[in-house]
């Protein structure tokens, strides 16, 4: 008695648009195949999380902080991170970092908003936004 084990591994939008998969076995005893599908949704969302600024961080000589902006994607393509403060589209003091694989088969983009003292505590507030999907922050959500 023998036994013979495979394994394919595929990114997510890959595999999943490349279905049905067909292992073939062959011997002289016989030959098997078998069809192989895996169900489920097609692709999944971004995840997305916002940090606000660190209170630490307005003690600098610029009374300057960042909001930060993480987003957890099944696909290798770069994301398209929009900012907004108070609802108006933000460009300035941006920066984007990733797609980086994260080692559990996603990949991580990284974006930060620099947002001056007297703005945050004036109470505007900071969106990021990727594939229509928003997280907001601002000092009045803040706890504590």
């Amino acid at each position: 008695l023998y036994a013979a084990a495979s394994q394919l591994t595929l990114p997510l939008v890959e595999g999943k648009s490349q279905q049905p998969f067909v292992c073939r076995a062959r011997h002289p005893e016989g030959d098997r195949s078998l069809e192989l599908v895996n169900p489920g949704p097609v692709e999944t969302a971004p995840e997305l999380s916002i940090r606000p600024p660190s209170r630490d961080d307005f003690e600098g000589p610029y009374r300057n902080s960042t909001v930060l902006c993480r987003v957890v994607s099944p696909r290798r393509q770069p994301v398209a991170v929009r900012w907004l403060k108070n609802g108006a589209p933000q460009e300035e003091g941006v920066s984007t970092r990733g797609p980086a694989a994260d080692g559990r088969g996603a990949y991580v983009t990284h974006s930060s908003l620099a947002v001056a003292e007297a703005e945050w505590d004036a109470g505007s507030v900071y969106s990021c936004q990727v594939d229509g999907d928003t997280r907001n922050t601002s000092k009045a959500m803040e706890c504590g």
